[in-house]
């Protein structure tokens, strides 16, 4: 009788056990994991000799935040119509996975806007980022939520800023467009931008007492154009791009169903791009200082992507010597049209032009779930699927 009146519970232990086993095994083997944050550092002009000046710069001789990489591989540098790519083209490839003309931003061939990354974070339910070290309205940003024909015009970028998506947070410089278009007549977009439930803030200390369980979105422009190109770290009241990593990553994890952020640093090229060697040095030490702080806070369950779309060209760094006491082994100075030429800085030897994109291989890195996709050759629509799949 005992035996019998313990059978039902055996059965029904038995059937518990071999549901949670299978359950446990569908999920293991038939359920893609959900990775909690997607990370994309947008850099151009970070080319392969700059990042090597830039660790022998270092004192420890080591870049900590862009070293122990899980992949690496090279990415072409071509728009759908120039051998060489500029920012617009390129980071339009990224966020839509198409290819895009030069100065275009996230439209399909026929001129219709095209889906971006952003915007199917968002429909997954994501907390959605946008920062950068230049104006909000910097090409490499805009590309994943503004549509435009003409990326220069930052006017109308900024406006689609706030009237096509809601973004939760987006930090950087850029408060002269939004002055300019109050100044004009046509819109207050800090007004504006205050009815749709951003809390504006424009300084170190805003952006630090912002709190980041917060529901309100997040608008920060802690910058009248860019971020100082000269600022050193560290310096009392100025703002780093890591600084703006570390409380964008500590406001949108609070999304329980995780985020999606991008982050431009346009700071490197314009440094290069006007041959000034140390300071595009100082800014790749930024980026590797705002790399670290995302892999420090943003935990296991990331995928961190970093992205330098084209080298600039004809940027070099030589060796000078003039005389014993004054022979250098590195040497911080550079050109692009050579040393001596008419109109150029006899100590930068800049020639006062920025200069243009070159037409080599850009570069990825990526540490995190997914990674290991990221290998070879490859092109910006290739990295556009690998981020989709994670998001």
């Amino acid at each position: 009788m005992r035996s019998k009146r313990w059978r039902p519970q055996f059965i029904a232990l038995a059937i518990l056990v071999a549901f949670v086993g299978f359950s446990y095994s569908y999920v293991r083997f038939f359920v893609r994991a959900r990775t909690h944050s997607v990370i994309v550092f947008f850099v151009p002009g970070a080319s392969s000799e700059l990042l090597a000046l830039a660790q022998a710069r270092d004192p420890t001789r080591n870049l900590t935040g862009l070293d122990c990489t899980d992949s690496m591989a090279f990415v072409e540098s071509q728009s759908s119509d120039q051998l060489t790519g500029d920012a617009a083209a390129l980071a339009s490839f990224l966020a839509t996975g198409q290819p895009s003309p030069a100065g275009r931003l996230s439209l399909t061939y026929d001129g219709k806007p095209a889906d971006t990354l952003l915007y199917k974070a968002q429909r997954r339910g994501r907390a959605v980022g946008v920062v950068s070290s230049g104006p909000i309205t910097s090409p490499g940003v805009a590309a994943f939520y503004s549509h435009q024909s003409n990326a220069s015009i930052s006017s109308t970028v900024v406006q689609q800023l706030l009237d096509t998506t809601r973004i939760d947070l987006i930090l950087g410089g850029g408060r002269e467009i939004f002055a300019a278009e109050k100044k004009a007549g046509r819109r207050d977009l800090e007004k504006e931008a205050e009815k749709l439930d951003y809390t504006l803030v424009f300084d170190r200390a805003g952006l630090e007492n912002f709190p980041a369980w917060n529901t309100r979105r997040l608008l920060g422009l802690v910058a009248s154009d860019s971020l100082p190109l000269a600022a050193a770290g560290g310096e009392a009241g100025t703002i780093q791009l890591a600084d703006l990593v570390r409380r964008s990553i500590q406001t949108l994890a609070y999304n329980m169903l995780g985020y999606f952020l991008v982050v431009d640093h346009p700071l490197v090229a314009d440094a290069a791009g006007q041959n000034q060697a140390e300071l595009a040095v100082r800014q790749l030490h930024e980026l590797d200082r705002a790399v670290e702080t995302a892999r420090k806070y943003a935990g296991k369950n990331t995928l961190i992507v970093v992205y330098c779309p084209y080298s600039v060209g004809g940027f070099q760094f030589l060796e000078k010597s003039k005389g014993k006491s004054s022979f250098r082994r590195l040497s911080p100075l550079s050109w692009h049209n050579g040393p001596g030429k008419k109109g150029s800085d006899p100590t930068a030897f800049s020639t006062g032009r920025p200069a243009a994109s070159s037409a080599g291989f850009g570069w990825v890195c990526a540490y995190g779930r997914g990674s290991e996709k990221i290998s070879g050759i490859m092109n910006p629509g290739e990295l556009h699927a690998i981020l989709s799949r994670q998001l």
